[in-house]
Formats: structure tokens, sequence, C-alpha cells
């Protein structure tokens, strides 16, 4: 019981970082930046560098043991990290790529179907092929 009041509240606190990014989104970039590299310290003890520049199979490695909670937390912080608009930056399709991925992984291990995210996995899906044409 106690082991899942503690889930709840560090569940809560994940909800609470990721509304203070997206309210930040707005003009304070270098502080929402701030933000994700301490709680991908915290939750993954990782940088969000290290992250963009793993490998695939590094990257599947890394996330491969994590609780869904966790893989749900870290693919919406990369899609935090990101300034989802064309032209994608080289990182920023690197980090939407991988939450995307990430995304996969959460709906196949909670077998949930939500259709906000779908909404939004579209829209990344749409930016990162509207990205390549242009390359």
């Amino acid at each position: 019981m106690e082991r899942r009041d503690y889930l709840e509240k560090e569940i809560e606190k994940m909800r609470a970082v990721l509304q203070k990014i997206l309210r930040l989104r707005v003009d304070k970039e270098e502080e929402v930046r701030e933000i994700i590299s301490t709680e991908l310290l915290h939750y993954f003890n990782i940088t969000l560098p290290q992250l963009q520049q793993m490998s695939e199979n590094d990257f599947e490695c890394f996330i491969q043991g994590k609780n869904t909670s966790l893989l749900e937390y870290l693919g919406n912080l990369l899609y935090a990290s990101t300034l989802p608009e064309a032209p994608l930056s080289d990182m920023d399709r690197l980090s939407l790529k991988k939450a995307i991925f990430v995304w996969n992984m959460w709906e196949h291990k909670t077998k949930t179907f939500d259709p906000e995210q779908q909404a939004i996995k579209n829209k990344v899906l749409a930016l990162l092929n509207e990205s390549s044409t242009e390359l």
C-alpha cells in the first residue's frame, strides 16, 4: 500500500512538471530545457544530449526495463524538449522519433489507446515526414 501511495505521488509530480513545462513553452525556452534536464537526471540519470545522441539499439536497451509510468513520462519529456514546428532541427527530429518509439512501447505494454496522444503522434509524424521531404 505504501509503495502504491509513493508511486501515485511520483506520477502526480510528473504531471505537475509537464504542466509547468507546457505553460513555460511560450517564451521561456531556456527554463523549459533546464526543467527537462533536471527531470531526466532525476528519473533517468541521463541528459537530453546523451539521449538524443543514443543509437536506436542503445535507446531501446535504455528504455527496456522502465515501468509504464516512466515510459509515458520519458516520451512526454522528449516531446516537450522540442519545438514542434517545421522545419525541425536535427536534434528535434531525433527527440521526436524517440518520443514516438517510447509512446508506442507504452501503448503496447499498457494495452491502452489514448485518442489525445494519438492526435499528438499524428501531428509529430506529419512534421517528421514534412521535415524529411525538405532535406
